[in-house]
């Protein structure tokens, strides 16, 4: 299996589990609180790493004890890092409230995610140049993604760009053609196309949508329903596993992570999504974000208990 290579945002998340949302102006208590690695390209690396994956980390952090912090927690879950280092900037942070159905809201403090430069990428291609898949997100400058992808579609590394947070104003033809496989979620989906996907069947209409725009594909992804593409001439949907959700931070990240593993692997797009799905449901059974990610042990027997 050739490397997987993960260009993005790195970040310590900081977490609260609060019983409901506060209304405006008001203050209530925090159930409880955590704090762990986060940022969707250290999440994504970090489920590859634990699915198997050859992975290296391409990022920045501040020169500060939240950086070195991130940086072990990521060498400990098996992820190779070359992370540049700014002393003029701090860590990048995430405030995550989680309510007890799983659902959340993220603010964000890009700090060193925001400086990462092309240059920075410049410097580190021989790494892109040798994986057979780059993982991209939209936490770090669309200049610095568009380089990787550029370094990474000459050698014929193939290129997954999760577009979350969703791109304002939406992204044009000319950057679409930039990527090979786009893996948005409904809501993502929606910002781009101006229509939200509701339902499976809709979700591919959005996929079909979205690779028309230059991609060689996308996949859609709907939470607890599933996921949907169109890949090349392929499309399809997939219902997701049944689990109980308490906490869906980290739960897309981890999807891609999982996607990216199994197609270095060599494994077909169907049976990549089918087992990303599976990790991904495990994901949203644990709280906080890499803390949630599973083993690959644990998602084979998840997939052979589902019939997977």
């Amino acid at each position: 299996m050739k490397p997987v290579t993960v260009v993005g945002s790195i970040n310590l998340d900081l977490i609260n589990y609060l019983d409901r949302w506060p209304k405006v102006g008001e203050t209530i208590a925090v159930r409880e609180t955590a704090n762990s690695l986060g940022g969707k390209g250290a999440n994504q690396a970090a489920a590859a790493a634990l699915l198997g994956a050859d992975v290296t980390m391409l990022g920045a952090t501040g020169k500060d004890s939240f950086g070195a912090d991130v940086r072990q927690q990521l060498e400990a879950k098996g992820v190779k890092t070359q992370l540049a280092e700014y002393a003029d900037v701090s860590t990048g942070m995430a405030f995550i409230d989680v309510v007890p159905d799983g659902s959340n809201i993220i603010r964000l403090a890009g700090g060193a995610n925001n400086s990462l430069s092309a240059g920075t990428i410049r410097e580190n291609a021989a790494q892109i140049e040798r994986s057979s898949v780059l993982l991209l997100q939209n936490e770090i400058s669309l200049e610095t993604s568009l380089e990787a992808a550029r370094i990474a579609r000459k050698t014929g590394v193939l290129v997954i760009m999760d577009p979350a947070p969703a791109p304002v104003p939406a992204w044009g033809p000319e950057t679409f053609t930039c990527f090979d496989i786009m893996t948005p979620n409904a809501e993502e989906a929606g910002a781009i196309l101006g229509t939200t996907p509701q339902t499976l069947e809709e979700a591919q209409d959005a996929a079909r949508a979205l690779k028309a725009q230059g991609l060689k594909g996308a996949i859609i992804t709907m939470g607890g329903m599933g996921a949907a593409w169109a890949i090349d001439a392929e499309t399809g949907a997939l219902p997701a596993p049944k689990v109980k959700a308490i906490d869906t931070v980290a739960a897309g990240d981890c999807f891609n992570g999982a996607l990216a593993t199994r197609l270095a692997e060599g494994e077909s797009f169907e049976a990549a999504i089918r087992f990303a799905m599976h990790a991904a449901a495990i994901a949203t059974t644990r709280k906080g974000a890499s803390s949630s990610l599973p083993s690959r042990e644990e998602v084979l027997s998840f997939l052979s208990s589902t019939g997977g």
